[in-house]
């Protein structure tokens, strides 16, 4: 007897739900809802709109669900947040650098005498201060930054999933990177240590203008220094490195209790995608050489 050893040509995955797809993506998700937003509780209500929508066929018959899940949510939000960006580069200076640096004074409020709460409130001043950076980006350009320097996503994976030409993506990511890097590399203690702003000199600052708060929980607060790491000359890794920001798990719960739980079986997958191409979500091709006017159109 000869046995027929020749692979399927395709498999089916099985059937799941809107619900499971939610909470295996729920950490990228609200990686990119909290940059994209800025806040925690931003980042929650995009999530809690993203959750309510009647989703499941359109993302349960996608060919890899989660990056469906992922591309709607990153539209809906660019939507949300409109063309220009919220901040800007000169309202940021005002509110962190419009005075000296000082050293932390124990008896500042929101320390309120409690040198332990010194840590976090580092760790959530660096992570909120670049946040804040990514929101002086228009919401197009800042998307392509998350997508590629901090998910990982090549160029055309990210242009598919935010529906627009690789072209164009790679334009708003070009742009992403020069902005960053004008702006972070002369001041950052994170990119060079003997640059003038730090995060221990700023701290009093941004409580006392209530650009900070103690975090409402310290679940995504490492214990490592905040300033232990390298010198991070290149923006992607410098955001890379931030600690992943997390939900509470009463937030999860609350999320995952909207989402659908129909069940829908996917379309048959060839195990080596499309015209044989390997089923990959990233794009090695990271590296981009357009060369952009800064004063170009940001759209």
């Amino acid at each position: 007897m000869v046995l027929d050893r020749t692979p399927a040509l395709s498999m089916q995955a099985p059937s799941t739900t809107l619900r499971q797809v939610f909470a295996a993506e729920l950490p990228r998700l609200y990686t990119v809802a909290f940059h994209m937003s800025g806040t925690r509780n931003d980042a929650f209500e995009r999530l809690r709109e993203l959750a309510g929508l009647p989703l499941a066929p359109s993302v349960l018959t996608a060919p890899e669900p989660g990056q469906a899940l992922l591309g709607l949510l990153a539209r809906h939000i660019e939507e949300f947040l409109g063309r220009k960006a919220e901040k800007s580069f000169h309202i940021l200076d005002d509110i962190l650098r419009d005075d000296i640096t000082h050293p932390i004074d124990i008896n500042t409020r929101g320390i309120d005498g409690d040198f332990d709460r010194v840590h976090p409130l580092l760790w959530e001043l660096k992570r909120t201060c670049l946040t804040s950076v990514l929101g002086c980006l228009p919401p197009g350009v800042r998307i392509s930054f998350i997508l590629t320097d901090l998910l990982g996503f090549g160029p055309a994976a990210s242009a598919a999933l935010l529906g627009i030409n690789e072209s164009a993506y790679r334009v708003r990511l070009t742009r992403a990177r020069k902005r960053l890097d004008n702006y972070l590399a002369p001041l950052c203690q994170h990119v060079d240590r003997q640059n003038p702003c730090n995060c221990e000199g700023r701290l009093g600052v941004a409580l006392a203008k209530e650009f900070i708060s103690f975090p409402p929980h310290t679940d995504d607060i490492p214990h490592a220094p905040y300033d232990g790491g390298p010198e991070y000359h290149e923006m992607g890794a410098l955001y890379r490195a931030l600690p992943p920001i997390a939900l509470t798990a009463a937030q999860q719960g609350e999320l995952l209790s909207l989402c659908e739980t129909t069940s829908i079986a996917p379309a048959p997958i060839h195990p080596m995608g499309p015209m044989g191409a390997p089923n990959s979500a990233l794009d090695p091709e990271l590296e981009i050489d357009v060369d952009l006017d800064p004063a170009a159109n940001d759209s």
